[in-house]
């Protein structure tokens, strides 16, 4: 007998017993189906939920996002009366008139007599559905057939406060009792403070990422220490340090891109060294800033600084120039600290002061060493007179670290610009998975252990780390050490479960409790319980649970890069062999294109104002692009085009 829908979801990891017993509460209410009530209860992404069916249904979905942003020609829509549609809650989104095929997105895309019926109605000889919510699809009836406006505008806010799911404190959400020699309403105060912290910053990320602006807005994310920037959060202040930097530095042909390539590159290698979030974004903007107020004919780098005197002295005169520009506006103490000693050396042969080693932050060791990069590679006017090779640059690196730039930087930032790092992001889909353990050495081995498993991964200091990582959904598999506290670790359980955004989160808890207290662990959402000896064999569990999280459809990510990391060649053969679906969009200047992929085929090209072959053909000739692959991205206009990726890969030349 077929599993319901419910025990399918629990067995995929996807919400708890208690959620779908809210659930199946609220369907004796509203009559709706068990998983649009778990969404508009908040218990589940609807996501997660889409995945989950299309895999099953074999065939893709179409999320209310998508559909609200949707352009659907009037000639489709035509196809199919409003009143079928309605009726049976169906919306047609392309027609292939060649071959005679009608895409439609549908609450039950395999329902074969619904799909003859519509086939029947529009004289179509194939009928291809899209799986979506009822919903959503309700909600694109009502947009693009009678022109409202405000269709999504509910549905996209999200459940309210007073319909969201309930806290870990509540009698159908908890777990487990309270550790012995805490009292239950301490315990039940941490976990709720973490969840609700959670929640908060998942909910700003969603504003964000649902508005099409990206100037700064308010928001309710607690404020960092370091500076008053009143309420704005850290993404939105680097979003919009961004935009001002990008337009200042359009009039220097030699430097136009430069900052913002400069924070992505640079915010990977701090994310790679276990940064904290806060920590990340001191980082990003120190790197939009570092070069403001600085004499426009130059730009200082350690690179150019130990090649040149003159450029060393006229280096120190200026290096407070950013901060003494900004001094009204008091940036965070980080961000300061970062732009005081971003020409310092590792041995101290740098400048101001003569820092060295570990006396110099983390993130101006890591913006140092970038920057020189960057500067080797792009800017003929540095202070050797010529643009090296990517492979001279890297030797630079390579001989001078230890001397001018920490070597653990250096060879982190070495495996960026050989590319290794960026190709194993777009093969894994930009999941991850995230370490916290104190202990420095285990820290090291353990993130070693997985590395070797070729699963993307970093390592953290703190549960603060593990916290933003979670928050912003950076993570597909979380390892937590049980050095961190027992309770600790459990408050994080509850909280993390307690959300629909992470319910289904993989969690490997590191640690020896006894057998009492990994019966807790277990019951308050831990997935396993391992012992910290064998550090090979954790990483096994690790990769097994990764691998369990894809084959249920876990979220992939957005991956970002340009052709100066990872050439044309490679990027196309990296997704192109590892048969990825998706959209890749590519950036020339101010031309804007993009390839859509199907199991490792390319079935649509756009690019100035081209489609099909010639669009296509002129976006393999691109030499110099940045590129954005979102592998769940759908395509919702017809296939033009049918042409295995890998193929057109090794027909290139190498860059």
């Amino acid at each position: 007998m077929a599993k319901r829908l419910g025990e399918r979801l629990i067995e995929a990891g996807l919400v708890t017993p208690g959620a779908v017993e809210q659930g199946l509460e609220h369907q004796k209410i509203t009559g709706h189906k068990l998983g649009d009530c778990l969404v508009e209860l908040g218990l589940l992404q609807e996501a997660a939920l889409l995945r989950l069916l299309a895999n099953e249904f074999q065939t893709r979905f179409v999320t209310a996002d998508k559909l609200a942003k949707a352009r659907i020609d009037t000639k489709v829509l035509d196809k199919l009366p409003v009143r079928l549609a309605e009726a049976q809650n169906v919306l047609p989104l392309a027609v292939d008139p060649e071959r005679k095929l009608l895409s439609v997105v549908a609450a039950e895309p395999q329902n074969k007599s619904l799909l003859d019926e519509i086939a029947l109605v529009t004289g179509m000889s194939e009928v291809y559905a899209y799986i979506g919510l009822r919903s959503a699809i309700s909600a694109a009836i009502r947009k693009h057939y009678y022109g409202d406006p405000t269709a999504f505008t509910t549905l996209l806010e999200g459940p309210s406060a007073s319909n969201g799911p309930r806290r870990p404190d509540t009698p159908s959400n908890t777990h487990v009792g309270a550790e012995p020699g805490r009292s239950g309403s301490s315990a039940g105060r941490s976990a709720t403070s973490l969840s609700m912290r959670l929640e908060t910053d998942a909910r700003m990320r969603l504003q964000r990422s649902g508005s099409g602006t990206n100037v700064a807005r308010i928001s309710t994310q607690r404020r960092e220490p370091g500076g008053p920037r009143g309420l704005i959060s850290d993404t939105d202040y680097v979003e919009t340090l961004s935009l001002m930097v990008g337009l200042l530095e359009q009039d220097r042909p030699r430097h136009r891109g430069h900052s913002a390539q400069l924070a992505r590159q640079a915010g990977i290698v701090g994310q790679r060294m276990g940064m904290p979030h806060k920590e990340l974004a001191a980082l990003s903007i120190a790197a939009y800033l570092h070069d403001l107020g600085k004499p426009a004919e130059r730009h200082f780098s350690l690179a150019s600084n130990a090649a040149n005197a003159e450029w060393k002295a006229q280096a120190k005169a200026c290096c407070r120039a950013p901060t003494k520009l900004f001094e009204t506006v008091h940036l965070p103490a980080q961000v300061n600290t970062i732009l005081a000693q971003l020409y310092e050396a590792w041995d101290g042969s740098g400048t101001p002061q003569g820092a060295k080693g570990e006396d110099i932050t983390l993130g101006a060791r890591i913006l140092a060493a970038v920057d020189s990069f960057l500067e080797l590679t792009k800017n003929p006017g540095n202070a050797h007179g010529r643009v090296f090779t990517k492979t001279q640059a890297l030797e630079h690196l390579k001989k001078n670290a230890g001397t001018l730039y920490d070597p653990v930087v250096a060879d982190i930032v070495g495996q960026l610009q050989s590319g290794a790092l960026l190709a194993h992001r777009l093969a894994s889909e930009g999941r991850q998975v995230l370490i916290a353990e104190p202990d420095e050495a285990t820290r090291g081995e353990l993130l070693e252990a997985v590395l070797k498993q070729e699963l993307v991964a970093h390592a953290l200091s703190t549960l603060d780390g593990a916290l933003d990582g979670l928050a912003r959904q950076d993570c597909d598999v979380l390892v937590v050490s049980l050095r961190l506290g027992q309770q600790e670790v459990m408050d994080l359980l509850e909280a993390v479960r307690s959300m629909p955004e992470s319910a289904g989160l993989p969690i490997a808890v590191v640690g020896e409790p006894d057998a009492q207290a990994r019966e807790r662990l277990l019951m308050a959402g831990a997935t396993a319980v391992l012992p910290p000896g064998d550090k090979a064999e954790v990483a096994r569990t690790v990769l097994s649970l990764f691998q369990d999280r894809v084959q249920h459809n876990g979220p992939g990510r957005v991956v970002r890069g340009s052709f100066d990391e990872l050439p044309p060649k490679e990027l196309l053969r990296t997704l192109g062999g590892g048969k990825k679906s998706g959209k890749l969009q590519l950036r020339s200047h101010t031309l804007e294109g993009s390839l859509h992929l199907e199991r490792g085929r390319v079935v649509h090209a756009a690019f100035g104002g081209h489609a099909g072959e010639p669009a296509l053909q002129a976006l393999l000739k691109l030499k110099q692009a940045d590129f954005v692959y979102d592998p769940d991205a759908l395509l919702l206009d017809m296939p033009q085009l049918d042409q295995d990726l890998e193929a057109l890969a090794n027909a290139l030349s190498p860059a």
